[in-house]
């Protein structure tokens, strides 16, 4: 179990998209970004049983606010996702934000910025 923070605009994007699908969660859809990204994702990690209602936030909410969220995920996808932390120099938060980019979510120049490398050699 883990937070992340998505920037409101993301997240209202990504659960309008969770919900258009049937058995999808918010959840289901980082996992389908990290498997864009290369990771082993089991099909059955990929839908959902049960769904939540999703809040959105209304337009009176600045849309690069942040969401912090805790995400249960399986243990062997979080091993997947630190390998791929310290491959990338990246935070966990930038992982999953490039797997939403890489299944045609629109992340923003802002974002995409903040992709750089985190972790410095030697360290």
């Amino acid at each position: 179990r883990s937070f992340i923070r998505l920037p409101v605009y993301l997240w209202n994007d990504v659960g309008a998209y969770a919900e258009r699908q049937e058995n999808m969660s918010i959840k289901n859809v980082l996992m389908a970004g990290l498997r864009a990204l290369g990771m082993d994702i089991d099909d059955e990690d990929l839908t959902t049983r049960k769904r939540r209602p999703i809040k959105h936030y209304d337009d009176t909410v600045d849309p690069m606010s942040q969401v912090s969220t805790t995400l249960q995920l399986p243990r062997y996808v979080w091993d997947q996702v630190e390998s791929y932390v310290m491959a990338e120099k990246i935070s966990k938060r930038h992982v999953f934000i490039r797997g939403l980019k890489a299944v045609d979510f629109p992340v923003r120049e802002e974002d995409d910025k903040s992709l750089g490398r985190i972790i410095r050699e030697g360290r």
